[in-house]
């Protein structure tokens, strides 16, 4: 376990014997690198450095295509447009440095910095100098509120690492669309995000979709021209008034996202929002109805100019006008106006997108629409290469750290206020992780409350589409401690308000842990009987659509062979401490009163909390030093009731439970949750915010005991004299 640097924030800790916002200061972030005060920093866009390229309207930003631009901390680096680190670029980032993000006109242009394959990120910030991306309304003195979430959008990571994504099952592309990512085998699109640009995508091509033709794409702008369809009954479609224009065929590929369209009834400067199927949404409301064989214009510039590589075909339907790029006016035709993709290719599994450590990513996320979202931190298909330690989400709008498919471990990383999900795997994410924190907002019977869509813990995922691809989830998890805020209602998307939430096939490994202040300890999401294929039973020992063999679905009686031994989803060695329930299977409405509740007497519970050494303690006050209780004023973000996160004594491995295992990642913990009771043995830096608010009990040494040696005396003393006096900020 990592020890803290007691001396690291001094003035920090000294500072919190002052009352107000003040005390929440964070001036001087990066002192110790020699950073000057963050009011002194002169501000500066990320674009003034190095040469980038402009994308397509529909993609809301530039690309950095290639060299290295490092960012000082001498300024206030801002993030005014979606920014994209290309193929063979990497962005550096000074420990100490601040990035702000600026409020989007829509949700579809939030800001953030997104990390294509190919490039990189270096960002190695350092215990006593954090580098914090936040809002650009925050100015670090304490008063930002920890209310404000989805102020931009936030960092998005993409790698080749190995997912689950197919096109048969996850695609074609639809903005937002239950889950449909996948442009080909292999290869998705970012959640949260309404184009489909090579720019956009995570993972690998492996097979190339039927109409597709190699061919080279045209360069600069493109004009050409479609007939209109027959409207469709029922759907207004091509109708006065409404937003959406019905074309003879299925187009999703060929017309692109803030494409420039025209034509009868379509007003001027109007752009194509979203495609689905042969039909295209529109910014602005037809004027006037568009008949079948009504001419449509559609302008713009390709964004993959002059690349060589697989493009989608379509047949064109005449007129075909213009400087069309095409290879013909009727018949199929190679159509530039898509999706691309360079090759075929296989995983790679090693894959390095940088390193990132202690990086705080506050007041982020992004609602295209319920179900797609930007995550504070989206790591996608990012290989084992990267490096993230120390990583802290702060009042987040969506998730707060998801990952989709990839290798990449993480550790040592802290969730804070936000919205839904504290940690969402998904696509077949087969990572390590071990001391993970997260802590929901309060949940009060009165005053307002902070992060109404809170959901769950973690939310383990294979597939939002069931189709049961593999490889399935099976990441390994050790030493988390995950505090919920007892909430009991659905809001949005938000239905499972567990402190593990499985379903889908989703596999893993939970050991050493510690989860509490949940509706749910661990909730299995259905109880069918089938994984969705016909005639594939999943036996009656599969807690839904979660492989565990030791839950029955309705009590009945455990069937060895079920599962063909394989227990996808282990929860071994782990705490549940005042949850309003342990296991249930099929809670996701109200009340869990349609789900079932397993109890004692019942063969899968009894094992769970036998052979599988799981302890289920229904009291919020049953572990000593522990304490799930918390409350902050949203206005001073000052805490009116602090948690404890550090049981006292240490709860103890148990018999059977054995510590992480020595494989260069994990790192020896003897006992459960994400902290050591042990004074000054723990990992949150005194720069984290949980440490600046004073969140958190039982982290922190005694705030007189300077030099760490377990008593206050005169040593402490000539510690703080030359101090006396000065800044705590």
């Amino acid at each position: 376990m990592k020890k803290r640097n007691l001396l690291v924030g001094l003035f920090s800790m000294l500072g919190l014997v002052t009352m107000g916002n003040s005390m929440f200061a964070q001036q001087n972030i990066g002192a110790a690198c020699g950073c000057p005060s963050v009011a002194n920093r002169t501000t500066a866009a990320i674009t003034t450095l190095g040469s980038w390229t402009n994308l397509p309207a529909a993609a809301y930003g530039k690309e950095l295509t290639s060299g290295n631009i490092t960012l000082t901390c001498d300024k206030i680096w801002t993030l005014d447009e979606k920014l994209y680190i290309g193929s063979g670029a990497t962005i550096t980032i000074q420990p100490g440095t601040v990035i702000k993000g600026s409020v989007a006109p829509s949700v579809a242009q939030a800001r953030a910095l997104i990390i294509e394959r190919g490039g990189k990120i270096i960002a190695p910030g350092t215990e006593d100098c954090p580098i914090v991306f936040t809002a650009d309304a925050d100015n670090l003195n304490g008063q930002y509120s920890v209310n404000n979430k989805g102020m931009w959008g936030g960092v998005l990571i993409c790698g080749k690492a190995t997912n689950n994504l197919t096109l048969a099952a996850n695609g074609p592309f639809i903005p937002g669309q239950g889950g449909k990512m996948a442009v080909a085998d292999g290869l998705g699109v970012l959640e949260g995000f309404a184009s489909s640009y090579p720019q956009d995508q995570f993972g690998v091509a492996l097979s190339v979709p039927a109409g597709t033709t190699q061919s080279t794409s045209p360069s600069g702008s493109y004009n050409f021209t479609l007939l209109a369809g027959a409207a469709t009954s029922g759907q207004n479609t091509n109708a006065i008034g409404n937003t959406k224009v019905e074309l003879p065929s299925n187009v999703p590929a060929y017309v692109v996202q803030g494409q420039a369209i025209s034509g009868t009834g379509i007003p001027a400067n109007t752009t194509v929002v979203s495609i689905l199927g042969k039909q295209i949404t529109i910014s602005s409301a037809l004027t006037a109805a568009i008949a079948a064989n009504d001419v449509i214009t559609f302008d713009g510039t390709y964004p993959n100019s002059g690349a060589t590589g697989y493009f989608t075909t379509m047949t064109y339907v005449a007129p075909n006008s213009g400087t069309a790029p095409v290879s013909g006016t009727t018949g199929t035709v190679a159509s530039y106006v898509g999706s691309y993709y360079t090759s075929t290719a296989s995983f790679d599994d090693n894959d390095n997108s940088g390193v990132m450590t202690y990086v705080s990513i506050r007041h982020s996320g992004a609602n295209l629409l319920v179900g797609s979202e930007i995550n504070g931190l989206t790591l996608a298909s990012v290989g084992r290469g990267t490096k993230i330690e120390h990583i802290e989400i702060v009042s987040c709008a969506d998730d707060n750290i998801e990952l989709f498919g990839g290798t990449v471990d993480i550790k040592y990383c802290t969730t804070l206020f936000g919205n839904d999900d504290m940690y969402d795997y998904d696509q077949g994410w087969s990572g390590r992780g071990q001391f993970l924190f997260g802590m929901k907002a309060d949940h009060p019977s009165s005053g307002t409350v902070i992060g109404p869509d809170n959901d769950n813990g973690f939310e383990c995922d294979s597939d939002d589409n069931r189709s049961y691809n593999t490889p399935y989830s099976v990441p390994r998890i050790y030493n988390a401690t995950v505090i919920g805020n007892a909430k009991t209602t659905t809001t949005a998307d938000n239905s499972g308000m567990s402190a593990l939430w499985a379903k889908e096939f989703a596999g893993g490994e939970f050991y050493n842990s510690i989860f509490s202040n949940f509706r749910q300890g661990v909730n299995f999401a259905t109880t069918t009987a089938t994984n969705g294929v016909a005639g594939t039973s999943r036996g009656t020992n599969l807690g839904g659509d979660a492989w565990h063999n030791y839950l029955p679905q309705v009590g009945g009686v455990v069937n060895a062979t079920s599962g063909n031994g394989s227990e996808r989803l282990k929860i071994k060695c782990n705490t549940f401490v005042g949850n309003s329930f342990g296991v249930t299977l099929g809670a996701g409405t109200a009340t869990p009163s349609g789900s079932v509740i397993l109890a004692a007497g019942n063969v899968g519970y009894d094992k769970f909390v036998g052979v599988d050494n799981n302890v289920i303690i229904a009291s919020a006050t049953g572990i000593p030093g522990f304490s799930s209780a918390f409350e902050i004023n949203p206005t001073t973000n000052a805490i009116i009731t602090k948690n404890d996160v550090t049981p006292n004594p240490a709860l103890p491995l148990g018999s059977g439970c054995s510590q992480a295992p020595m494989d260069g990642f994990f790192e020896p913990a003897n006992y459960r949750g994400a902290f050591s009771s042990t004074a000054g043995d723990n990992w949150l830096s005194d720069w984290s915010y949980s440490q600046v608010l004073g969140a958190t009990s039982g982290v922190a040494a005694c705030p007189t005991d300077l030099n760490g040696d377990g008593i206050t005396n005169t040593a402490d003393f000539l510690i703080f004299a030359p101090a006396f006096g000065t800044s705590c900020n």
